[in-house]
């Protein structure tokens, strides 16, 4: 479920986009450090939203540079860490971990399962270093994985499995902000686990595989899907807009606003144009 928390980048000017950049270089550069060359293959854009929502939040001190890499090895590239860099750069590892698994055991995809044994070592160091972290994580997907393997029709109950999972992990740091940012993580989770239901129907639907927005509409009837995400988005940042966020707050406002959103549009126009093109063929 990777992919979501992305900024639209359309809607950034130069001066935004390298700082956007910088914390994404940062967080590669930290995976790198941390756990080696091959988690640099795990670097999501969806942990760099939750760097900079704790560096807004809490202004730790920073460390920046500018290095070449193999990804970029003519040019020099900035980046910038923190503390907070670094949790979610183990964070990372433990996230791809499991959703290499969860992808080996929906495809059998071979590659899936290769690279979540390269990354074993390093998720263990991680469990053994963050086991709060890693514990609410692994009972968060084995409650989830209850429900989906009894094909459960609670979709409600299944997304605050993931939302409770994305709580935990962003319920970290000065006690005084835990609650609003598990809020935060909490709707934002199930607007994922939602959003890539839906996304997800139609291939699922053809391979025979458990969706559980099919589920929910097998047992229920209708649901309105674009009403159900606009709830659980808007819950989380009615949430985030309490916290007293400077620092890139056009970066976060762009990824909550406008990025989150991507695939649900891609998806919209493609089933537009595929309707105008049936509309078309049955006119002739």
């Amino acid at each position: 479920m990777f992919g979501y928390l992305i900024a639209d980048k359309s809607r950034l000017d130069d001066v935004q986009t390298a700082r956007y950049r910088e914390c994404y270089c940062g967080l590669c550069r930290a995976l790198k450090r941390q756990h080696g060359q091959v988690s640099r293959l795990c670097l999501t854009y969806d942990m760099t939203f939750l760097v900079m929502l704790l560096d807004s939040l809490y202004e730790p001190d920073i460390e920046a540079g500018k290095n070449r890499c193999p990804i970029h090895p003519a040019h020099p590239q900035l980046w910038r860490t923190s503390r907070w860099t670094e949790y979610c750069a183990d964070l990372n590892v433990v996230l791809a971990y499991y959703n290499c698994l969860d992808d080996w055991e929906d495809d059998r995809e071979l590659s899936k399962l290769t690279y979540a044994g390269a990354l074993y070592r390093a998720y263990c160091k991680v469990k053994e270093q963050r086991p709060e972290s890693c514990n609410a994580i692994e009972q968060s997907l084995f409650r989830l994985s209850g429900l989906e393997e009894i094909h459960s029709p609670d979709l409600d109950g299944a997304s605050r499995c993931f939302g409770s999972l994305m709580g935990s992990l962003f319920a970290v740091g000065d006690p005084f902000w835990r609650d609003t940012l598990y809020t935060v993580g909490d709707y934002l989770g199930r607007f994922i686990y939602v959003m890539d239901a839906v996304l997800d129907e139609a291939s699922d639907r053809r391979f025979g595989r458990y969706n559980p927005v099919t589920a929910f509409r097998a047992e229920y009837g209708a649901l309105d899907d674009g009403q159900t995400l606009t709830l659980l988005i808007g819950n989380c940042v009615a949430a985030y807009e309490t916290l007293p966020l400077v620092q890139d707050k056009d970066l976060l406002d762009n990824v909550l606003y406008h990025g989150v959103w991507a695939k649900w549009a891609a998806k919209q126009k493609e089933m537009s144009g595929k309707a105008r093109q049936e509309e078309s063929h049955n006119d002739r």
